[in-house]
């Protein structure tokens, strides 16, 4: 990295990151999934769970709307999602998300380990938050990604 001569960070310092950071993910989500095998959803909801309860936030009673208000609010630097229809089976919609940028340049194909890993670490995340079981399934990859989403 060139900032240990300049003291800024470039444009290359930003692409050389996001390169190891795709590789790390990359070689952690495929890791799991080879030792864990059909167990890495559990894996991932486990993990989401224990990240929920760390976030900054005291909510009373919230909707499934609510929260993922809230959590796109938070993640908004990597991921722009939004719930469609209502009852207890829903569509999320992923507009945008940092893991296809990911799948790219790691020439993944969208919706294999990586992406079931993610997915189920945001179930964990709004199984926590909304203390109700949450269940994704992916439907379709691409520009847009679609989720059916069920919840108890």
């Amino acid at each position: 990295m060139s900032t240990a001569t300049t003291g800024q960070v470039t444009l290359e310092d930003h692409v050389s990151a996001a390169t190891e950071v795709a590789f790390l993910l990359d070689i952690f989500a495929a890791t799991v999934d080879n030792i864990m095998g059909g167990a890495t959803a559990s894996v991932g909801r486990i993990a989401g769970r224990e990240m929920a309860r760390k976030l900054p936030v005291h909510l009373t009673n919230p909707t499934l709307d609510e929260v993922v208000e809230l959590l796109n609010g938070r993640m908004k630097a990597g991921y722009q999602f939004r719930l469609e229809g209502e009852g207890t089976e829903r569509t999320l919609l992923f507009d945008h998300c940092i893991m296809r940028e990911v799948c790219a340049k790691r020439g993944l194909d969208m919706g294999a380990a990586l992406c079931r890993l993610f997915h189920a670490y945001l179930d964990g995340i709004l199984n926590e938050l909304i203390c109700r079981p949450v269940k994704s399934e992916v439907v379709s990859c691409g520009n847009q990604c679609r989720l059916n989403l069920k919840t108890q």
